[in-house]
């Protein structure tokens, strides 16, 4: 698969994404956001990430991340469903807060690539069901990380309707700090990997061949 913003101009790459504890942000909050940034021309190993989670309100959440997206001075910002949810999710939070944050520009099209859209509207197209990101990382034969947590895989709807609230549930108490230092590890692994899994998407999509660090690897908390 080659895309239009494939040219030799794009030797900086970034990526998104984002952890709530709903898919509605009139029913959810945001509790992480992940920045990883690569230059094409080193190692996936050698990608850079950060991850910024809730400690005061949301609104500094998404200034933080956002501050660092902007800094990277990326040329393509590449997301999976980024255009369909992770970018309308904080824009819908922000304006339910009454928050004023700038979203770089390269969060906008055609700058910002979401590797969901095609394969969406082939699904829709077909009647099939819609690709997740794991499925797609393994039909290139890239084995998607996997993060278990109270012995059972973490997924999104789990990350929703448990990881998520208990994250938050430790904001604002003195006894808070203990129990979120320890769920902020599950939560970066997890971020973590979903950002390195929809770097190397794009690759393979290009056709070149990546290894990673956390590609194939399973981490137990």
């Amino acid at each position: 698969m080659r895309y239009a913003r494939d040219d030799p101009g794009n030797d900086r790459i970034a990526t998104l994404d984002i952890e709530t504890t709903a898919t509605d942000p009139a029913d959810g909050e945001l509790v992480s956001v992940g920045v990883g940034i690569h230059d094409r021309a080193d190692p996936l190993t050698e990608a850079t990430y950060g991850t910024f989670h809730r400690a005061d309100g949301e609104a500094s959440l998404v200034d933080r991340a956002m501050t660092r997206l902007a800094a990277a001075d990326a040329d393509t910002l590449v997301t999976y469903n980024g255009r369909g949810f992770d970018l309308p999710f904080v824009e819908g939070r922000l304006d339910r807060l009454g928050a004023d944050v700038d979203l770089p520009i390269i969060a906008s099209p055609p700058d910002h690539l979401d590797l969901f859209r095609d394969r969406k509207r082939r699904a829709d197209e077909t009647g099939a069901a819609w690709p997740t990101l794991e499925a797609c990382l393994e039909s290139y034969g890239h084995a998607p990380p996997k993060t278990v947590w109270r012995g059972a895989p973490l997924t999104n709807g789990r990350f929703g309707e448990e990881l998520g609230p208990a994250y938050l549930r430790t904001l604002g108490t003195e006894t808070g700090a203990r129990f979120r230092a320890s769920l902020t590890e599950v939560v970066d692994h997890y971020l973590l990997g979903d950002l390195e899994a929809t770097l190397a998407l794009y690759y393979a999509d290009l056709g070149e061949s990546v290894a990673g660090t956390y590609l194939g690897t399973e981490r137990r908390f």
